[in-house]
């Protein structure tokens, strides 16, 4: 990498503290882009509409349980207890300005929380109505493209073929629907009595109205969440999600892992909720019932049967155990013949019931989970794959606790299958006064547990062979200084992803935050020691790659009345044997708030000189509503994009983005089918939001 003239004088202007600011810019982007690089599309989407419920069905902050609160997902575990503690003391809340004497909770924090909280119930008094729980209902109709086409969608005369089977390869592979990506969504809301929705999409590339498609959409989603009784306090039909106990059975969709914005640890879940977001894989479709039998006991009985993705391979019926097998493919796309032929080639089945025995300071629960794949899943023959789940008639139990005695509070999970093979999370947080607070986690997991639902606490996603242990800790030396920092050390028993060799690794992070009212500060500093295969060696030998990130960033707000400023300077290093690569990332943002108007838009320039993919940089985008761009940055150039909401009247909105991407010293983008023969990349985006 070259760090130039250009680049150096680049780099002065955009870090310059332009004495802009902004208010009433949207909480919910701001967190999303704090959230780090780790979360798929769909569980960013999923946390978005979480807290856009919760805009209009606020938790009462005197009422709400720990894991009511833990929704509130920029809220450390701490401070969550930190809430609940205060309350305890003082009676309760009378005015949400009195979030500012707990401790752990700045001005930042209280803008963040204000938007979904409610002051009321026990031991406080309302200053405002509570809102009325009525009859919400919202349609959102959005499309994406991009220019220039990839050459997926290039169509050929018959003569630029040499023979018949050139002709057929390209007749497989190319694309066959529009060059426009489609969302359509609706939901009806009446708070905890009724939910319902449905969603219908399909991906740039995709046919539209083609042969077995529902409704003409690739994809097609719906649910019915109703409470009916005291005694049977939710009945979900159609498509939900599973997040039980701390993860290590069944968990879809969002989870905070390891992050300085929030170090907690503990992972807070409803069981079952219904599923909103567009993935097309990762949930159950079925019905769910949660009765209340009695106070603090609850029970969960699910069951679901769908098919999903996949490559399907036929076994050889004369060799000994030579079954047809298959691949689950999660990527969703559907854009040419062979993507159609993988669409709902497995069956999968689930069924489970769990039950729950929760009082204020103490929490046990216990579950069993049953799933089977027709036909079995593919193991693979390598040695990272040798302990790999089938998928044939598994069953898993686990039990989770939490406890809380003076302060400090343990939790955990412990699940077992049917292989007898363990996995176990346990941890502890602890205040030990109003400017420390403490956490940590032992996790370990058997090489021989497997899960296909799974999604504990850990370095890699599969929750399986591994071991390790997490602390955090929590530092407001002063009133405008928070330091979080994390250390997580963990090993691993049996060959891994490009390791042949059982390694170790660790992953040290801290961010230093200092807030005044109109100007805030941010370094971040990360590094990474993973074990790897060191690549073009003869024979496999792995050794340690280390990554090191380090961020600053300086936000200026209040100053005017309508723009805030930010920028940023991140460089990141990854380091292999001898080879080193770097990598450079510079933005400056802009945020408009016209309040008459009712117009809001936000604009960034950026640049970026980045040796490899190794050394990437990943960074959160604006987008519109529900939305979500989390783009990975390489090589060298520019990007800019300017996103904007335009609220025509109470109940339409209007959301439009475009981006531009610009690599100077390149002629294409991308690979395979996805290559653009060119160095330029422009992508739009609108959407239209009703609600009545």
């Amino acid at each position: 990498m070259c760090f130039n003239a250009r680049s150096a004088w680049l780099a002065l202007v955009l870090m310059l503290p332009f004495r802009l600011a902004g208010q009433d810019l949207p909480v919910i982007e701001r967190i999303l882009e704090e959230r780090g690089e780790h979360a798929a599309a769909a569980d960013h989407e999923e946390i978005a509409s979480a807290l856009l419920r919760l805009l209009h069905h606020p938790l009462s902050i005197n009422e709400a349980t720990f894991e009511e609160l833990k929704q509130l997902v920029f809220l450390s575990d701490s401070q969550i207890d930190n809430i609940i503690r205060f309350r305890k003391r003082s009676g309760g809340f009378r005015h949400a300005s009195e979030l500012l004497l707990v401790t752990g909770i700045g001005r930042r924090e209280l803008e963040s929380i204000l938007p979904f909280i409610a002051v009321g119930g026990a031991g406080g008094t309302s200053t405002s109505s509570s809102p009325r729980r009525r009859v919400r209902h919202e349609i959102l109709a959005r499309v994406r493209a991009s220019r220039p086409l990839p050459v997926g969608y290039e169509r050929y005369d018959e003569g630029a073929f040499l023979d018949e089977s050139a002709r057929q390869y390209h007749e497989e592979r190319r694309y066959l629907g529009p060059p426009l990506a489609a969302r359509l969504k609706y939901k009806i809301d009446s708070g905890d009595a009724f939910r319902a929705g449905f969603t219908l999409e399909n991906d740039a590339g995709e046919p539209y109205f083609s042969r077995g498609q529902r409704a003409g959409f690739d994809f097609l989603s719906g649910y019915v969440s109703a409470r009916l009784s005291p005694i049977v306090e939710r009945v979900i039909v159609g498509d939900y999600r599973l997040q039980f106990g701390q993860g290590l059975v069944a968990w879809n969709g969002f989870a905070i892992g390891k992050s300085t914005v929030a170090p907690g640890n503990e992972k807070a879940g409803k069981e079952v909720v219904p599923h909103t977001s567009a993935d097309e894989n990762r949930f159950a479709r079925g019905i769910a019932v949660t009765a209340r039998p009695s106070r603090g006991m609850t029970a969960t009985l699910f069951w679901s049967s769908k098919r999903v993705d996949a490559s399907v391979v036929a076994g050889d019926s004369l060799e000994v155990g030579g079954e047809t097998e298959a691949s689950p493919d999660d990527s969703g796309y559907h854009r040419n013949r062979l993507e159609i032929a993988k669409k709902h080639a497995l069956k999968e089945t689930i069924t489970g019931l769990s039950a729950t025995y929760n009082r204020e300071s103490f929490r046990v629960g216990a579950r069993a989970i049953y799933y089977n794949f027709t036909p079995r899943l593919k193991t693979g023959d390598l040695p990272y794959q040798q302990y790999n789940d089938a998928g044939r008639h598994r069953v898993l139990a686990s039990v989770d606790y939490k406890v809380g005695i003076a302060g400090v509070y343990l939790f955990g999970e412990t699940a077992i299958s049917d292989n007898r093979a363990l996995a176990t999370v346990n941890g502890l947080r602890y205040t030990v006064s109003r400017w420390l607070s403490l956490s940590a986690l032992y996790r370990r997991y058997d090489k021989r547990y497997t899960s296909y639902y799974s999604s504990g606490f850990g370095e890699y996603s599969n929750t399986s062979n591994e071991e390790g242990i997490h602390v955090a800790i929590e530092l407001s030396p002063l009133r405008r200084l928070k330091v979080l920092l994390y250390r997580d050390d963990y090993r691993y028993f049996a060959p891994r992803y490009r390791a042949t060799e059982p390694g170790s690794g660790s992953e040290t992070a801290g961010e230093a935050l200092y807030q005044r009212e109109k100007n805030e500060w941010s370094v971040r500093v990360k590094v990474e020691s993973k074990p790897g295969d060191l690549p073009g060696a003869r024979v496999k030998r792995t050794i340690a790659a280390t990554r090191r990130e380090y961020r600053v960033q300086y936000a200026c707000r209040e100053f005017l009345p309508l723009v805030e400023s930010r920028s940023r300077l991140e460089y990141t290093s990854h380091a292999m044997a001898a080879a080193r690569e770097n990598g450079l990332f510079i933005s400056h943002d802009l945020l408009l708030a016209l309040e008459r108007s009712r117009v809001k838009m936000q604009f960034r320039l950026a640049y970026f000189d980045i040796d490899s993919y190794n050394a990437r940089v990943y960074v959160h985008e604006h987008d519109i509503l529900h939305g979500v761009s989390l783009p990975a940055f390489y090589n060298r150039g520019y990007r800019s994009y300017l996103n904007a909401n335009w609220d025509l009247s109470r109940s339409l909105t209007v959301y439009a983005k475009g981006g531009l991407t610009y690599y100077p010293d390149r002629s294409s983008i991308g690979a395979y089918l996805a290559r653009v023969d060119d160095n330029k990349r422009l992508d739009l985006a609108l959407q239209v939001k009703m609600n009545f």
